[in-house]
């Protein structure tokens, strides 16, 4: 199973549950949550064991942020098999 926006298949497009505008794309939320390791490969799949934060095996967590409320929230996209 692969996530589209992590592979650049899709867009991330969400809107802001508060002011229903377009949000921004700031990745994925193990990238942005976990410790810095730019270099290291991504531990987290082929059904390994996924960090407490992380939503599930059927979806990839993602933050995005509204520059009009300066809120980040964070999104589930169903991953493809």
């Amino acid at each position: 199973m692969l996530c589209p926006i992590c592979n650049g298949l899709e867009q991330l497009t969400a809107i802001c549950p508060v002011c229903s505008l377009q949000t921004d794309d700031y990745g994925r939320l193990e990238d942005f949550a976990g410790p810095y390791a730019p270099y290291q490969p991504d531990t987290y799949t082929n059904n390994e064991t996924l960090p407490s934060w992380s939503q599930s095996e059927q979806s990839c967590g993602h933050i995005v942020y509204c520059s009009n409320c300066v809120k980040s929230f964070e999104v589930s996209v169903s991953k493809w098999h």
